[in-house]
């Protein structure tokens, strides 16, 4: 590594201690950066886990310079804990039983492991205020709209007429900065085009929000343009939920609702059928998808209880004859059940899956409590909600991008409930875990 980049790590690293808000806000800008890692001992690290890591470090050395020196110490956050808990303890038995187990135990420490302390419990701790948190939640609708803007500027030069078009991330100085896959624009666009509207709310004047609804419409566009399944399949649910909250008081604007997505149906339909038309003549993608969940299935039947250890399914892919033979070089899950079936069997399944029950649980206690009084709560349950569901089609259930989003829903819950509090004179439910 240049002496240039340490000597900017380590100054970063200084500066955060100071202020490690701006940590925060360093990895919410580079959530959507994709390509652009840095390469240590070995390691490769993506920018935004570099940043993250920085960040971390950053907060535990000023808690330790805090607790040391006797100043105010902040009272630590930890949310999901106890149900990551669960899902480690399933994960490190299944390292105790598999075949490799110290790259086993590397996967685990490298990505769930990381990812809940780096992704949740950092900005957990960062997070002291709503100013941060409106601050980190500015920065990540300004990244999706970067990617945004960088999708409809791919569209330009790309043959329209006889070859199949779809957005992606533009070409810059011969890489592509948001990953050449269209599933990963479309997924961080999901993630965006609700964090237009958590915005939205925040507006006063009326013209204002309707820039907004504008950006949000061309984001749901993009959105349909990359031609990705899974994201056509989110937006979807992301918008039947939405409507279903903003009109569930209101019959003539559900109607209205209702005749503006036929209306919105019939003005993409020449679009579903360009999608209906690629699927038919290329099927690679949905038998690919097939064949891995069957690898799944199958090693799920031979160690059904903690399967084959974290980070194993790419290893029985490559041992797949079939898979090889057709594709080539193996591939991770695209699927997080799939992957977690295979590694971490029922025990690690059920442990994840009661991770994403107690999300779903605290999401719809929160808007029970506090929608449509806080109204900018049901655009953030639903943002952090589309990136968490798409991962039932995609592969960064162990990835920031993700998680990120969901903390900082998390922390708008605990600052709803100190405004609530306010608001109606009563004492304020803080969430525990």
């Amino acid at each position: 590594m240049d002496l240039f980049v340490i000597i900017a790590i380590l100054g970063l690293f200084g500066f955060f201690i100071i202020q490690p808000k701006y940590g925060l806000y360093l990895t919410a800008a580079c959530l959507p950066i994709i390509g652009r890692d840095f390469y240590i001992y070995g390691l490769v690290i993506p920018i935004a886990d570099l940043a993250a890591l920085l960040s971390l470090g950053a907060l535990l050395t000023r808690l330790f310079i805090d607790f040391f020196f006797g100043k105010e110490r902040l009272k630590l956050r930890w949310p999901l804990f106890f149900p990551f808990l669960i899902f480690f303890i399933a994960s490190l038995f299944s390292v105790l039983f598999s075949a490799h187990q110290t790259n086993s135990l590397y996967y685990f420490l490298r990505w769930p492991f990381f990812l809940y302390f780096a992704y949740i419990f950092g900005p957990a701790n960062i997070i002291k205020n709503p100013r941060i948190l409106k601050t980190a939640t500015v920065i990540v609708f300004l990244s999706a709209m970067l990617v945004l803007i960088s999708g409809y500027v791919s569209l330009i030069g790309q043959d329209w007429q006889d070859s199949f078009f779809r957005m992606k991330s533009m070409l810059i100085f011969g890489s592509y900065p948001f990953g050449e896959n269209h599933n990963l624009i479309a997924e961080f666009l999901n993630i965006g085009a609700f964090f237009v509207l958590i915005i939205r709310e925040f507006l006063r004047n009326e013209r204002s929000k309707r820039i907004a609804d504008i950006v949000f419409f061309l984001t749901a566009a993009g959105i349909i343009l990359t031609f990705s399944r899974a994201g056509w399949i989110t937006l979807f649910l992301q918008s039947t939920i939405y409507f279903f909250y903003r009109t569930q008081n209101n019959k003539k604007e559900r109607m209205a609702m209702i005749i503006f997505s036929i209306v919105s149906l019939i003005i993409i339909s020449p679009l579903l059928w360009k999608m209906s038309s690629l699927q038919s003549k290329n099927t690679s993608s949905t038998e690919n998808r097939v064949l891995l969940t069957e690898i799944s299935l199958n090693a799920f039947k031979d160690r059904p209880l903690l399967g084959y250890g974290n980070g194993e399914f790419v290893n029985l892919v490559g041992e797949n004859i079939r898979f090889r033979a057709k594709y080539g070089e193996p591939l991770d899950s695209h699927g997080m059940l799939q992957k977690l079936l295979a590694e971490n069997g029922i025990i690690g399944l059920s442990a994840w899956l009661f991770i994403l029950v107690y999300l779903a649980r605290t999401a719809f206690l929160a808007l029970k409590r506090y929608y449509p009084k806080l109204k900018w709560i049901l655009p953030f349950c639903l943002a952090a909600g589309g990136g968490l569901f798409f991962q039932f089609f995609n592969t960064s259930y162990f990835k920031g991008r993700v998680w990120f989003p969901i903390v900082l829903f998390l922390m708008a819950i605990i600052f709803s409930d100190e405004l609530y509090a306010k608001k109606t004179n009563s004492a304020p439910h803080t969430t525990k875990s």
